[in-house]
């Protein structure tokens, strides 16, 4: 009587899944994360981005550079204002200024340069407007 060999093929090579129990006899079953191991992650991982969250709002309510209006005058065409900037010493900025009507329509936009040398200036000029201007805002200041 001949025996037939049998051929192995892949499927019979290596168990079908890591769940299976040929493997788990095999290589044995890695445990489950401990409760105390589950809990101090999450704690670790929660102060972390508490960190992250105070950081970014540390920086947010704090910027390197503030833009105030003192004070302005305003005409039928046109806004005189004076307004002051904190900034680091040796920075030269652009500061735009934004005339606002009733509505709050733009009705006038000026460039004004802040040279650099002092970290406190106060500056004035005139933006002409277009309309009857109501108040004015400093909308950003930028390295110029």
């Amino acid at each position: 009587m001949t025996r037939e060999t049998e051929v192995d093929g892949p499927e019979d090579a290596a168990p079908t899944s890591f769940a299976s129990p040929e493997f788990a006899a095999r290589y044995g079953v890695k445990p489950a994360m401990s409760r105390t191991r589950k809990i101090t992650l999450g704690v670790v991982g929660l102060c972390v981005l508490g960190g992250v969250v105070g950081y970014i709002a540390w920086n947010q309510a704090n910027p390197a550079v503030q833009a105030t209006v003192v004070s302005f005058t305003t005409s039928t065409d046109s806004v005189t204002v004076t307004f002051e900037v904190d900034k680091p010493t040796d920075e030269m900025l652009e500061c735009t200024l934004d005339a606002e009507d009733l509505q709050g329509n733009i009705v006038g936009s000026a460039n004004v340069p802040v040279s650099a040398g002092r970290s406190k200036e106060d500056v004035q000029t005139t933006v002409n407007t277009t309309a009857a201007p109501n108040t004015v805002v400093v909308s950003s200041c930028v390295k110029g």
